[in-house]
């Protein structure tokens, strides 16, 4: 909703920005996090996938596929945030080495960080588009409803 204290902030801001070089603005709805609606969605998927693929459910299993899926796209996806947890997070995977690790110590790792609750609603998008490209390529189909 437009008022004018926001215009005065937004300008306010703007006047901080050293406008030396090009800049591109980018305006998007604000949104404090993403929606339960996308949680609940990638654990649906997390399940279909793990039943898909012959594992026990997906609890059982040590929540192997939802790590999985931290390991092969939301740990790169944090590597583009600016939240200062994401760099956090990232920060951490650079003083173990996380990327010499071979793929059973990634997932040991990953199995304790927050990744996918640090996600902006964006983000949370991007692997959520990821997780569709990547599973149906390899023949899981992932379903938005479980019937």
């Amino acid at each position: 909703m437009y008022t004018a204290s926001n215009f005065d902030f937004v300008a306010q801001e703007l006047r901080k920005i050293d406008l030396t070089k090009p800049k591109r603005i980018r305006v998007t709805e604000w949104k404090e996090k993403r929606g339960m609606s996308s949680n609940r969605q990638i654990h649906l998927w997390f399940s279909q996938i793990a039943k898909e693929l012959g594992y026990l459910t997906e609890k059982k299993s040590g929540n192997y596929i939802k790590n999985s899926c931290k390991v092969m796209f939301g740990i790169d996806i944090l590597l583009g945030s600016d939240s200062p947890e994401a760099q956090s997070v990232i920060r951490t995977l650079e003083r173990i080495n996380y990327w010499s690790l071979d793929w059973e110590n990634k997932i040991d790792v990953v199995t304790g960080l927050f990744v996918t609750s640090l996600f902006k609603t964006n983000e949370i998008k991007e692997f959520m588009d990821q997780m569709i490209f990547y599973w149906n390529d390899k023949g899981v189909p992932i379903k938005f409803k479980d019937k």
